[in-house]
């Protein structure tokens, strides 16, 4: 009976033993990793690795630990520049405040890692993973990477994957994000001036209050992301993907969006002064309340779009397509809408005093209450357009003035 419970006793402490060498994470930078106030991180349910040891000590008394074993180690405030880190397991290491300014994370992977408030400039992340599973409580769910306050600047993240990660007033100014991918990412008032975004993925992605002003962003992919009250102004987004995107309030203020798809995205309130949307696909979308005084919509394509209350004096508008758009008390005074497609449109109440509407196709339109004096209106074809109360005071009709007292409704064709 006592050599089976001695026997009994050693299988248990083997068993336990062989436990020990896993930990299971309940948080994503284990026990010691907590954000900056204290609070545990997002929970995860991935069993993550506990460290080696023996690589910890090397790392920290040489900077060298190239491909170590440092999952869920606690290097907080720990002093790693320069340090070799390529290909290192990190994951759910705690790095809150460690100071990796110049070092090489190459590959490195850090899933679930706590980075906040770490110093990280000039870091070669090079396809880093730091990607977030979407789901925390799974077997095999990875939580945020956490990026709070992290120094990037000048940080090299080319093809590096960041998704889901969170970045909320992270610092990334000058960093190269070539390529990388930050869908879902939670980048809230993250500073990106003079970043390279050439070819970033940010689909869904949380940029509120963001600072992307000047940001060369052409190709970037930003589908669903939320841009609310974001600074884009000056940025180069030609070519760039917005479907659905979420920009009221931006300042898009000299913005470059040529032959970008804005189909349905959310622009209300925005501020578009001299913004350059030739060509751009913007069916669908809601510019209420945008201004966009001075903006060049040519050839740009708005059909169904929502302009109610929008400011487009002065605007660059022509041979736009235009069906079935609401700029219901818009303002278009001294706007260019030479050959625009107005079919179906609604300007009701709208201003389009000295507005150039040659050759313009309002047919089925509906300009009741509109303000036409001195509207150039050559050409444009007005059949079944709805004109009651409109005052067409000195407005231009093939070259002759018309009819300068306000008309009851009636159809009419040039």
């Amino acid at each position: 009976m006592q050599l089976r419970a001695i026997a009994t006793g050693a299988i248990l402490l083997t068993f336990l033993s062989s436990c020990s060498s896993q930990v299971a994470v309940q948080t994503p930078n284990q026990a010691s990793n907590q954000s900056a106030d204290g609070v545990p991180a997002e929970s995860q349910g991935v069993s993550i690795p506990a460290p080696d040891e023996e690589d910890v000590q090397q790392l920290l008394s040489t900077k060298e630990c190239q491909g170590c074993n440092l999952s869920s180690a606690d290097l907080s405030s720990a002093d790693l520049q320069n340090a070799n880190l390529q290909g290192a397991d990190l994951r759910g290491a705690n790095l809150s405040q460690a100071n990796l300014s110049g070092a090489n994370l190459v590959q490195a992977d850090l899933r679930a890692a706590n980075l906040v408030q770490a110093n990280l400039t000039q870091a070669r992340l090079t396809a880093a993973q730091m990607s977030w599973s979407g789901n925390s409580e799974g077997a095999e769910g990875y939580g945020r990477t956490n990026l709070q306050q992290a120094d990037l600047s000048g940080a090299d993240l080319i093809t590096s994957y960041i998704r889901g990660a969170d970045l909320t007033e992270a610092n990334l100014t000058g960093a190269f994000l070539h390529a990388a991918d930050l869908s879902q990412a939670i980048l809230t008032q993250a500073n990106f001036e003079r970043a390279d975004l050439f070819g970033v993925k940010m689909q869904e992605a949380d940029l509120t209050e963001a600072n992307l002003s000047g940001v060369v962003l052409q190709g970037a992919d930003f589908s669903r992301a939320i841009l609310t009250g974001a600074d884009l102004s000056s940025a180069n987004l030609f070519w760039a993907k917005l479907g659905e995107a979420n920009l009221s309030n931006a300042n898009l203020e000299g913005t470059n969006f040529a032959v970008a798809i804005l189909t349905g995205a959310t622009l209300s309130g925005a501020n578009m002064q001299s913004t350059y949307l030739h060509a751009a696909e913007l069916s669908g979308a809601d510019l209420s309340n945008a201004t966009l005084t001075k903006a060049d919509l040519s050839a740009a394509i708005l059909v169904g779009a929502n302009l109610n209350g929008a400011l487009l004096q002065e605007a660059n508008v022509k041979r736009a397509t235009l069906t079935g758009a609401d700029f219901t008390s818009a303002n278009l005074q001294g706007a260019n809408f030479q050959g625009v497609d107005l079919v179906g449109a609604n300007l009701s109440q709208a201003n389009l005093e000295q507005t150039d509407l040659t050759e313009a196709y309002i047919t089925e339109a509906n300009l009741s209450q509109a303000k036409l004096r001195e509207t150039v209106l050559v050409g444009a074809r007005l059949s079944n357009t709805n004109l009651e109360g409109a005052n067409l005071e000195e407005a231009i009709a093939d070259g002759l003035p018309a009819v300068a007292e306000e008309q009851p409704h009636q159809h009419s064709q040039q």
